[in-house]
């Protein structure tokens, strides 16, 4: 395997788990599932790439080519993988940064995710549809494991590119914002403690965070809302809700607005 030209010895790998979806499929009419989906699976096309072309703000990735992906991505029904284009950390970067966009945009359309990112050997091959590795794998069971809405950062990803992120300072860092370390729940009971993509930042939700949350009549599906909005809970307690220099803040980063009006408008309310 190692002399495949599709091999990597490392490489950053995202999991994401459209929660609740079979239910979707077995109670609704599949045309409208459909749309849905649809809606969402353009949306995040369209975050898939730099749009920042010529701009003169401040932005995470400046050389980005225009039209060329952040990372390549596979959908398999209610299943999304995300593969870094390259084993270096700013392909590792715009991998996280695309997955958290992609969570926030999830929510947007009332679609709730579960998801983790791993790094490890890869291989992969576009043309025959061949992924598999240790990566994918890792980002797979630790993705099972947890009991919410979000998307927790295995810690091979940090021993791997340690260079994005940066050590405790006590300062409100994009970074540190973005990658907020939390006891993440985890299936019965107790918490996993790690790094986690900070859906809550930089999101500004008109009718409050709970809206994007579709009412779950089934107990484990309302614990694991439950358990996300006591996560956004702790964001806004933590102060890491939104960029403290808004002029100085990456196009990349820039808030979503997720209401009825015409943006900006301020937050409903804090949940």
């Amino acid at each position: 395997m190692t002399n495949l030209p599709g091999t990597h010895s490392r490489l950053a790998v995202a999991y994401l788990d459209i929660l609740g979806f079979k239910n979707m499929i077995k109670n609704g009419p599949l045309i409208d599932v459909a749309r849905k989906y649809d809606a969402y699976i353009s949306t995040a096309t369209g975050m898939n790439q730099s749009l920042c072309g010529g701009s003169s703000e401040p932005q995470l990735f400046p050389r980005h080519p225009l039209g060329t992906p952040y990372c390549t991505r596979y959908v398999i029904s209610d299943s999304i993988i995300l593969i870094a284009d390259g084993d270096d950390a700013l392909s590792c970067l715009k991998l996280l940064v695309h997955t958290w966009r992609l969570v926030q945009a999830s929510l947007a359309h009332r679609m709730s995710v579960r998801g983790a990112i791993a790094s490890g050997e890869m291989y992969f091959d576009l043309t025959k549809g061949i992924y598999l590795g240790h990566g994918l794998t890792a980002a797979y069971e630790l993705e099972q494991r947890q009991n919410w809405v979000g998307v927790a950062i295995d810690e091979s990803v940090e021993l791997a590119y340690p260079e994005i992120f940066p050590p405790a300072s006590g300062q409100s860092s994009i970074l540190e914002s973005l990658f907020l370390k939390y006891p993440i729940p985890v299936k019965g009971g107790g918490v996993l403690e790690a790094r986690t993509l900070n859906w809550r930042w930089n999101m500004v939700v008109e009718d409050g965070t709970r809206s994007l949350f579709l009412p779950c009549d089934e107990k484990p599906g309302q614990e694991k809302i439950d358990n996300a909005l006591e996560y956004a809970r702790t964001v806004v307690e933590s102060g890491r809700i939104y960029a403290e220099d808004h002029g100085a803040c990456p196009a990349e980063l820039r808030a979503m607005f997720i209401g009825k009006s015409e943006p900006p408008f301020p937050h409903g309310d804090d949940l």
